[in-house]
């Protein structure tokens, strides 16, 4: 440390003051009185203080004392600066899962393998969810050295209310909670939840899964290996190609689905798509389609044909009111079985849905009471936050199979209840391979029938053929 030496000389009593080079710390040596002369005085030391520049942080009781005891020849700390204290600037900490725009990397499971769905997966929130909490910028504090000079901190950083919207703001606790279930975008000029999120790529393994609360918007193709799955509905423009796509509410798919043994498409409410191939199909409403080929369909309400040459080929299809077709089966006789009204599978479904439906409430009960508790948490530990993010990813799960349920057991009640239920099968032509089920009651076809509506009546099936009499 390089010293600056100060000696008095006055009366042949030196006072050594040595500063510190970062002039926060000053020290004193009083030597010893030489022959008669006389202690030092408080007048004396203070004017070699104020000579050699200390003007602040002296410890005048620790002077005192060395004056009264006499205390000679010892190097003493007299004078301490105080350090400025930098300000602490204003952040949010945030209580939903926020992507790493900048690594851009999957997730490395606990087995080691690689979870590509997680890179693009989206912060999902629902009513009354805990969104951030701000903590409040802390200003700095002055502080000064030994010499006088006063020492400036670092200015802390605050930021104000964002603007809103989907979301409130609570005062009192600096906290923001979504007013409804959707996506949640935050900026720290912006927080944002909306019921909708709009998707404007393909979607695909490197893209990942999609578990949403609220509608989704695919405006292109779903690939194979992934699943996307909205407590709302779900438009995609383009194709689906051996995935799952699972929905509350409706699905539209405008490009078609080719699917596998693996591939299901399950919704509460309506179907409309241009052709179903190779797919597991559940559907609480209607299905409006161009053409279904080998697929094993369950339909809540009817299934229309809408295109002239629009076909029905193998598979199973079940449909609790009607099928209004155009051609079913084909030349070479492949088996295609049809289905309406009631079965011993619908009565069961019947009694079986209430039950799940309850369930999932209770499975829904329990996943909110989670969701408070990983809330709570995460206020004191960010690490709680990706497990908020998978529990709020199982919710949107929950609700949506909870709305498929109400919306299939609504159809299968309505076909038990006071009111007559039309049902029918109609078709412009029908090849032999196919058969004809309704009410249980099963008939095959043998050749081929041209502009055929199949009903049940007088405990068997019928059929009535254009411009001809009943047979």
């Amino acid at each position: 440390m390089a010293n600056e030496q100060k000696k008095e000389n006055e009366n042949k009593n030196p006072i050594i003051i040595e500063i510190s080079d970062d002039k926060m710390e000053a020290y004193i040596t009083l030597t010893t009185p030489t022959g008669n002369m006389p202690a030092y005085g408080q007048m004396e030391v203070n004017g070699a203080l104020d000579k050699a520049g200390v003007k602040g942080g002296i410890n005048k009781m620790l002077l005192n004392d060395m004056l009264f005891n006499q205390i000679y020849d010892e190097r003493t700390l007299i004078a301490t600066g105080k350090p400025c204290v930098d300000g602490i600037d204003g952040y949010f900490e945030y209580f939903f899962h926020q992507k790493d725009a900048k690594s851009g990397k999957p997730r490395i499971l606990d087995d080691g393998s690689v979870d590509y769905t997680s890179v693009n997966t989206v912060g999902t929130v629902s009513e009354g969810d805990l969104i951030a909490i701000y903590t409040p910028a802390v200003p700095g504090k002055y502080g000064y050295n030994v010499t006088g000079d006063m020492l400036k901190p670092k200015p802390a950083k605050g930021y104000p209310v964002p603007n809103l919207v989907g979301c409130r703001y609570e005062e009192e606790s600096y906290s923001y909670y979504a007013l409804i279930d959707g996506k949640v975008e935050a900026t720290l000029s912006k927080i944002e939840v909306t019921g909708q999120l709009d998707i404007n790529r393909n979607i695909n393994v490197a893209y990942g899964s999609v578990h949403f609360i609220g509608d989704v918007n695919i405006y292109g193709d779903v690939d194979s290996g992934v699943e996307i799955t909205a407590s709302g509905n779900v438009t995609i423009s383009g194709t689906v190609q051996g995935s799952s796509v699972s929905a509350g509410g409706d699905i539209t798919v405008r490009g078609g689905v080719m699917g596998d043994e693996k591939v299901k498409i399950i919704c509460g409410g309506n179907l409309e798509t241009r052709f179903l191939q190779y797919s597991n199909v559940v559907v609480g409403g209607d299905i409006i389609v161009k053409s279904i080929l080998d697929c094993e369909v369950y339909c809540g309400g009817m299934i229309r044909v809408e295109d002239n040459n629009g076909i029905i080929s193998g598979g199973d299809i079940y449909c609790v009111r009607a099928i209004d077709g155009k051609v079913f089966g084909n030349s070479r006789k492949v088996k295609t079985r049809l289905a309406i009204g009631k079965n011993n599978e619908s009565l069961s479904r019947k009694v079986e849905y209430p039950k799940l439906i309850e369930e999932l409430e209770i499975k829904l009960k329990a996943v909110n009471a989670r969701e408070i508790q990983l809330s709570r948490e995460a206020k004191t530990d960010h690490s709680k936050a990706n497990m908020l993010h998978i529990v709020r990813q199982n919710k949107a799960n929950i609700l949506t199979q909870k709305k498929q349920l109400e919306g299939l057991f609504y159809a299968i009640d309505s076909l038990y209840g006071p009111e007559e239920v039309r049902e029918y099968i109609f078709g412009r032509h029908f090849y032999p391979g196919v058969s004809v089920c309704i009410d249980m009651r099963e008939k095959t076809i043998n050749e081929e029938l041209i502009r055929v509506k199949f009903k049940c009546r007088d405990e068997k099936i019928s059929y009535v053929m254009e411009d001809m009499d009943e047979q």
